[in-house]
């Protein structure tokens, strides 16, 4: 794993986050972190909070192992995204997942230059390849100022079917009350921190 650590030192991976709304806490603590596809066929998501439009271009194989895009649970490399913005009213009862990034050098695993749904978008499996993602524009305070920026700040991780909440590293949210429910919720058992750096 030093090989591992040490890119993901150099590009500046902390860990991958995953977006959900407070209401699915409870069914993800119980199940895991579930794909689009097994979650929304078994309904075990009370709240969607993804885009409908986005959603239906999701329903794409990539073109690695040929999978759905929704047989993957995604995750950011930054969550303060374009997806995040546009649910910015919202976002007092959006939470982020924050999760171990070695999962990144697991056995089918995926990455992404931008969003996932995008036709620009790249996909990539080796580690080495980490070195074609735009990271000024990932690590930026703003997106804007770089070309298809938008697009290139939404750069994801694709983890097949299910993720275990054992790789959770903390749950962040932005205001106290979230802040408050979730600890009620998962008591000890993960880190719940308060940091509105990861919002607008």
């Amino acid at each position: 794993m030093v090989l591992e650590k040490s890119l993901f030192d150099v590009y500046g991976i902390d860990a991958i986050y995953h977006m959900s709304h407070i209401d699915n806490v409870v069914s993800i603590l119980k199940y895991g972190l579930l794909s689009h596809d097994i979650s929304y066929n078994n309904r075990l998501t009370k709240r969607d909070i993804s885009d409908s439009s986005v959603n239906s271009r999701r329903m794409k194989r990539e073109p690695i192992y040929g999978q759905s895009i929704h047989s993957y649970v995604p995750f950011y490399f930054n969550p303060k995204n374009a997806m995040l913005y546009r649910r910015r009213d919202i976002q007092e009862n959006i939470v982020l997942f924050a999760f171990d990034r070695e999962l990144i050098a697991e056995a089918g695993v995926l990455f992404t230059d931008g969003n996932a749904a995008s036709d620009a978008t790249r996909f990539f499996y080796r580690l080495e390849d980490l070195s074609q993602l735009h990271w000024n524009c990932l690590h930026a305070n703003s997106w804007n100022s770089y070309p298809d920026g938008k697009r290139v700040r939404m750069a994801e991780v694709l983890v097949p079917n299910k993720v275990s909440t054992r790789r959770v590293q903390k749950i962040i949210c932005c205001s106290l009350a979230t802040y408050q429910r979730v600890k009620a919720m998962v008591g000890e058992r993960i880190e719940v921190e308060l940091n509105c750096k990861f919002y607008f």
